[in-house]
């Protein structure tokens, strides 16, 4: 009975899925098709501000130039006696006309302004949709991604997100930010690897019959590019989710990516334990250590630098991080900070952290991270209560 029950309300969820993705499909349709007229009616704003523009201008142009004709007429018909009546006739015909062009041009000028208010409106309404239908899609990814899961796995996590950062938890490792990081590295690495495989493995079917010492010579090239290829794979899993976090703990896990970073950069980081190293809650290991990665590779592709320093320190309540670099630095007084920085600070904020940036032009970078352990410190599989 209990598997009778069992197997229909599993077919009960997969087809709510079913009927969840196609409206996913759905929103995401509609989605990006609000996006493109959204974008098209926006550059029909800008077109219409730049003709509403102009048109001002003119119309400023034929105001001055109605004036000056007003007063031509006023002064011809003040010496209306010692002129020829065409001269009188010429400058009428010529204030009226002006008159007319001016009448003309203000209508054109207030209906393109009519235009752009409404197209604006317009525009605002477009707005709210795509806001909301991008609220809606994440919403439904969320949903499916736990309704497709175990059951019994889903029950537990609903057991253990007691509160909303654990949640925030779960949706930030999911954000598209992330998938178009992974998509980049598989398609700049790997996947130029396996086209150039392709390569040199059609090289190498045309020439084993022709020519076998330089048939294996590209044998033995498509060995290495296969070989090279294997190293990337392997890179982007361990960026991914080191291992070495689960089995070992945050300290070993940042040791072996410094050394590796260190070897592959030819940047000298040095990395400081200030007290006992302690094991933690999996939650606050990863988000240290990708924080930490995250930094070394700001240092990498920004800084400049030769040196770095990262400092990790265990205390009784919280574990800090100081990364300090002799980089070019930059103005962090501005208030603008690149994505990986932001990244970096919604994690700690997260876990009800603090985190800090100072930097100057020509001054290095330094960053300063407090996590609270919120819970214990692990020792024996058992948290000790530091509150």
């Amino acid at each position: 009975m209990d598997f009778k029950y069992g197997e229909k309300l599993g077919n009960i969820v997969e087809k709510t899925v079913e009927a969840i993705d196609d409206s996913k499909t759905q929103i995401n349709e509609i989605l990006d098709k609000t996006r493109e007229e959204y974008l098209d009616l926006e550059n029909e704003i800008n077109e219409l501000k730049v003709r509403v523009l102009n048109v001002m201008k003119e119309v400023e142009n034929l105001e001055r130039k109605e004036k000056q004709s007003r007063l031509k007429l006023v002064y011809v018909s003040k010496q209306f006696g010692n002129m020829f009546e065409t001269k009188v006739k010429e400058a009428y015909d010529e204030a009226k006309d002006m008159q007319i062009q001016l009448i003309l041009k203000r209508q054109e000028e207030k209906d393109l302004i009519n235009r752009r208010n409404k197209l604006e409106r317009k525009l605002l309404d477009y707005k709210t949709i795509v806001e909301k239908a991008e609220k809606l899609s994440k919403q439904i990814g969320v949903v499916l991604k736990y309704l497709t899961g175990d059951f019994k796995e889903m029950h537990t996590q609903f057991e253990e997100l007691k509160d909303r950062q654990m949640m925030c938890m779960r949706i930030i490792e999911a954000q598209e930010e992330e998938r178009k990081r992974i998509a980049r590295e598989i398609h700049d690495g790997p996947a130029q690897t396996m086209a150039n495989v392709l390569l040199k493995a059609e090289l190498c079917n045309k020439l084993i019959n022709i020519d076998i010492e330089e048939s294996k010579l590209e044998m033995r090239n498509l060995k290495n590019v296969v070989q090279d290829s294997l190293k990337e794979v392997r890179k982007i899993i361990y960026d991914l989710r080191p291992s070495s976090i689960d089995d070992l703990g945050l300290l070993p896990a940042v040791s072996r990516y410094i050394n590796n970073f260190n070897n592959e950069t030819k940047i000298n980081v040095e990395l400081k334990v200030l007290s006992e190293y302690k094991k933690l809650r999996s939650e606050i290991e990863i988000t240290c250590f990708r924080i930490i990665q995250e930094a070394l590779t700001n240092i990498y592709r920004h800084s400049k630098a030769k040196n770095a320093l990262v400092k990790l320190e265990y205390g009784e309540c919280y574990i800090s991080i100081i990364i300090d670099d002799d980089g070019v630095g930059f103005d962090s007084s501005s208030g603008e900070q690149g994505f990986g920085l932001l990244g970096m600070r919604e994690r700690v904020q997260i876990l009800s952290g603090q985190f800090e940036v100072h930097s100057s032009i020509n001054n290095g970078t330094q960053i300063y991270v407090s996590i609270p352990i919120d819970g214990g410190i692990k020792k024996d599989d058992k948290y000790f209560d530091c509150r």
